[in-house]
């Protein structure tokens, strides 16, 4: 406002002046802000359970962070960072995309017939990736996806953010009913 001023003293009073103001938006929510930009602006307050919800309610033991392992990856290295995190299954991802799946009891079973496996890539042993809902997708739309698949991956602006598991659904109503 103090450079439009500045500008406006040098002119004559049939000039115009014209200077944006700019502000968060706040007052104008329910006007043209859409979703998406509320939600990134995280100004949308959730309203039902929701798959990134979920997903950021795991418990204190689950990894902070997706873990997940590429196809190029060494099955030995990937069982061993399951082993170590206490993981039973982990998505495969190229490129930040799903490609198939790693579950360590398949897996196991596979290295078991055909020890050679272990320095083989993990393409040798994943299966079918996870199917993948949206962040938003709600409670419902995960468990029945989990119906069908041990896990389902979460999607958020075209990036896998989070797995959940059926264990990780199975906690969570447990603790919503104080069991």
């Amino acid at each position: 406002m103090a450079a439009a001023m500045r500008v406006a003293r040098d002119l004559d009073e049939d000039a115009i002046v014209v200077f944006i103001v700019c502000d968060t938006g706040e007052h104008y929510l329910t006007k043209h802000h859409s979703d998406e930009w509320l939600k990134e602006k995280r100004l949308l307050e959730p309203q039902r359970m929701t798959a990134g919800l979920i997903s950021g309610t795991k418990t204190a033991n689950a990894p902070e962070s997706l873990v997940w392992v590429s196809p190029e990856d060494k099955v030995s290295d990937a069982l061993t960072r399951m082993n170590d995190l206490g993981l039973t299954q982990l998505p495969v991802l190229e490129e930040g995309k799903p490609v198939g799946s790693l579950r360590e009891n398949r897996a196991l079973s596979k290295v078991v017939r055909n020890r050679q496996l272990l320095d083989g890539p993990v393409t040798e042993v994943m299966e079918a990736s996870f199917p993948t809902v949206d962040v938003d997708a709600s409670a419902q739309e995960v468990t029945r996806r989990l119906q069908t698949s041990p896990a389902v991956l979460v999607e958020e602006y075209g990036r896998i953010v989070g797995i959940i598991t059926r264990h990780d659904v199975l906690d969570l109503k447990l603790n919503n009913t104080g069991r």
